[in-house]
């Protein structure tokens, strides 16, 4: 992979394509000055064609975005490479190593053109009693974005398995009941998002 310059991707149109991810869409349209600030942390790379990106079994405490292009996720057995599934422009992955700490469970590989990537590095969310770099509206945005994609996660996974024996335990999450907009729904949001992990990793190895 190769970060991009400012000569090949001036801001203001990596703006207009990170318009595309609703996280993003939201920085920009609520809060310049935080949009700014993510900018100045992540990490936006091309990856060129057939490209193998993550391996299996790495570790990293990124969340990953793909911008442009498009993404196998496969893995290699004795009976050789399996595509599990493929991940377009606009989608978020990496949420379970992310949160987890734990190896990748596929690789991820580009296909037949360059594919450009935003990554974030969970560090810079993980208090989320500390605002001295993003606001508690941002990090509201980030943990809602991570609980939806590990629910879809589990939605898709129920489609496939409407009788898995871990089904239940989905249903005991907590749901937050309460003020939105608050310190209170971020701490239940982080727990949520953790539990979620947890239950999809669960599932993945049965």
């Amino acid at each position: 992979m190769h970060r991009v310059t400012k000569e090949e991707y001036p801001l203001e149109s990596l703006q207009r394509i990170l318009n595309g991810v609703t996280f993003f869409k939201e920085l920009i349209s609520k809060d310049e000055s935080q949009f700014e600030m993510l900018m100045s942390i992540a990490q936006i790379v091309t990856a060129e064609a057939n490209e193998t990106i993550l391996e299996k079994g790495d570790h990293s405490s990124s969340l990953y975005f793909l911008l442009r292009g498009e993404l196998s996720v496969y893995v290699n057995d004795e009976r050789g490479e399996h595509i599990l599934n493929q991940i377009n422009a606009g989608e978020v992955f990496g949420v379970m190593s992310m949160l987890l700490d734990q190896p990748r469970s596929a690789s991820i590989r580009t296909g037949n053109k360059v594919a450009l990537l935003a990554s974030i590095d969970l560090q810079h969310f993980s208090d989320i009693n500390d605002f001295s770099m993003f606001s508690l509206e941002t990090k509201l945005s980030f943990y809602r974005m991570v609980a939806n994609n590990l629910r879809w996660t589990i939605e898709r996974n129920k489609i496939e398995n409407p009788t898995h024996p871990l089904i239940p335990r989905l249903y005991k999450i907590p749901l937050f009941s309460g003020p939105k907009g608050g310190a209170e729904e971020l701490e239940a949001l982080y727990k949520q998002s953790n539990l979620l992990a947890e239950l999809v990793g669960e599932w993945n190895n049965t």
